[in-house]
Formats: structure tokens, C-alpha cells, sequence
């Protein structure tokens, strides 16, 4: 009985989190189960000084098995000046440690992303500078049916002239309903991240999110602020609102 127990509380965690994504600006190590296909979008509205950019993208993720992930984002973006397609990104994920226990999870994941120049210039190197850009991150998570707590470090090249940067994040999930199963739940996420740039420039955000997941079905809305920006950066920061959805087959 022990044993059962332990079993029906491990696939309890994974069916809870079936339908919620992961930290809204962030990612998480938990994966879920093999051959699941995800589709999703993030659509970005970010206030600087010198304008206002929007970036729409359309993600596609799919699970060859329950410990690794492939996906491609095609993400549309808007400019001051112009908009068009922006730069393809294509990823992988691993896990590479898994320790569960009575209504907890700790997972270690490698995760491998590539921006690939194909789209609209633009002097955000998340939405495309129109150079090759790489980055390797480990990501770590630890969640219960009460909280997550999870972390990303890695490092960026960015081609051409570019200064290559260090990646540190942080987050914090809160669940405020009770877990049920099928899912039904309201998250509030609590996001840091910082990026450490080798000319010396550097960049740190936080970002107050909710997140809703109902069955199959996750919508995700947050506001990030910068907390510092170096003045070496190509525009100035105000606030961006982050607009989410999410499907899972």
C-alpha cells in the first residue's frame, strides 16, 4: 500500500501539471509525457524610448519521449520603422535528473537554442539582430502541490560584432486553488532575469505574472519591468505586457 500510495501521488503531480505551462517569461525542467505535441504562443508588447515593438510568435513543441523536447518558433515582429518575420528559433531540451518523492519533484534539464538570421533587424537579440546566435542553459525546478521553485543559467554567443552574455534566472510559482485533477488552477508567478554582458553591459528584469489552466488549455498574462539597464544598450526600457496561450494533444 506504501508503494501504491507513492504511485498515485507521483501521477497526481503530473497530471496537475499537465495543462500548466511553465514561468510565463522563463522555462522549467519538468517535461511532460512522450509524444506530446504543444502549441503555444507568447505575444510580446514592449515600451521603449525609442518606440514601441511587438513580437508574435508561434511555437511548436513536440516530446519524442517524456525526458526530451524539440520545438521551432516562427515569430512575426513590429518595429518603429518596419515589421516582418522575425528570426527562426529552433531548441532542444534534455532532462538529465529526476528525483521524486511524497508530493514533491526535483528536475535537472540541459537546453540547447539557436536563433537563426532569417527575419527583420532589430537591436533586441531575442527577437532577431540578424546574426547567428546560440545558447546553452541548465535549468533546474523544484515543485510541490504548494509552490515551484525554479532557475536557468547559461551562456549566449551572439555573432558579428556582439557582445556575447551570461544568463541568470530566477522564479517563483505560487498555486492558489486547490489541485485537482482534471486541472483547474491559478498560478501567480513571480519572475528575475538578468543578463550579464561580457562588455560589461547589463540587464535586470522582474516580471509579475498570472497564469490560468483549465484541462488542456493554459493563458498566461504578465508585466516585466526593468529593475537596471546599462546605458550601453541600443534602446531604453520602460515595461513590456507579455499575452500567452497554450495547447496540449
Amino acid at each position: 500500500m506504501k508503494y501504491l500510495g507513492i504511485l498515485l501521488i507521483n501521477i497526481f503531480i503530473v497530471h496537475t501539471n499537465f495543462a500548466q505551462g511553465p514561468p510565463i517569461t522563463g522555462d522549467k525542467a519538468i517535461m511532460l509525457g512522450e509524444q506530446t505535441l504543444i502549441v503555444k504562443t507568447l505575444s510580446e508588447s514592449l515600451k521603449t524610448e525609442q518606440g514601441t515593438f511587438g513580437y508574435f510568435p508561434l511555437m511548436i513543441h513536440y516530446l519524442p519521449t517524456s525526458n526530451s523536447l524539440v520545438a521551432i518558433h516562427v515569430p512575426y515582429v513590429s518595429t518603429p520603422t518596419e515589421s516582418g518575420m522575425a528570426d527562426i528559433i529552433v531548441r532542444g531540451k534534455y532532462q538529465i535528473y529526476r528525483k521524486d518523492g511524497k508530493a514533491k519533484t526535483h528536475r535537472m534539464a540541459l537546453k540547447s537554442v539557436h536563433w537563426i538570421p532569417s527575419g527583420v533587424k532589430t537591436p533586441i537579440e531575442d527577437y532577431g539582430i540578424g546574426e547567428y546566435q546560440t545558447q546553452l542553459t541548465l535549468i533546474s525546478g523544484y515543485e510541490t502541490l504548494k509552490h515551484g521553485i525554479g532557475a536557468e543559467v547559461g551562456y549566449r554567443y551572439v555573432g558579428g560584432d556582439n557582445a556575447d552574455f551570461f544568463k541568470i534566472d530566477a522564479n517563483f510559482g505560487l498555486p492558489i486553488l486547490k489541485p485537482t485533477y482534471p486541472v483547474n488552477q491559478i498560478n501567480f508567478y513571480f519572475e528575475y532575469g538578468s543578463e550579464w554582458y561580457t562588455n560589461g553591459n547589463k540587464l535586470i528584469l522582474f516580471a509579475q505574472g498570472i497564469q490560468y489552466a483549465k484541462d488542456q488549455v493554459t493563458l498566461d498574462f504578465s508585466i516585466q519591468l526593468p529593475l537596471h539597464e546599462s546605458e550601453g544598450f541600443a534602446i531604453d526600457r520602460k515595461y513590456k505586457l507579455l499575452f500567452g496561450a497554450r495547447y496540449v494533444w
